[in-house]
């Protein structure tokens, strides 16, 4: 690729869903490596996303779905992959005896810790490198509600 093509490719603007899935990686990444250097398995980014929604409450495979925007079929391959390695388990659902829930396994409650520090620990190097008052901003916009998307 000539300069020309490489000056105007940095001069376009990058849309804010690029950005934002850019950060996710960023994160995502360091919270795997973070976690496989404690002796945890390592997991793709869709699996990553799955205990994501499960750590935020979402526990029926067919919501996980819909807050992940995928199929059900890509849930439940995720989900089998997750529960034999342990991570995860799915209980038969209190108010549903058809349906089931996902839940964090007993086992995987040290990894969860785990994940706690590492995250910790990123956003404090994020800190470091954007500024604490940046990443504080970036928080409180996160964490704003956004609203329904028209």
């Amino acid at each position: 690729m000539d300069i020309r093509k490489i000056q105007i490719m940095a001069k376009k603007k990058i849309q804010l869903g690029q950005l934002l899935l850019r950060g996710f990686h960023w994160m995502d990444d360091g919270l795997q490596r973070g976690l496989q250097s404690k002796g945890w398995p390592e997991i793709t980014h869709a699996q990553s996303m799955l205990i994501i929604a499960v750590g935020e409450g979402i526990n029926r495979p067919s919501d996980i779905a819909k807050y992940l925007g995928v199929s059900r079929q890509a849930v439940h391959q995720s989900l089998n992959e997750i529960v034999k390695m342990g991570i995860l388990e799915m209980l038969p659902d209190p108010t549903d005896g058809r349906a089931k829930v996902v839940s964090v396994s007993e086992d995987a409650q040290p990894m969860v810790m785990d994940a706690r520090k590492v995250n910790s620990n990123l956003e404090k190097s994020l800190a470091k490198q954007l500024g604490v008052d940046r990443v504080k901003m970036l928080r409180e916009i996160l964490e704003e509600d956004w609203g329904r998307v028209d």
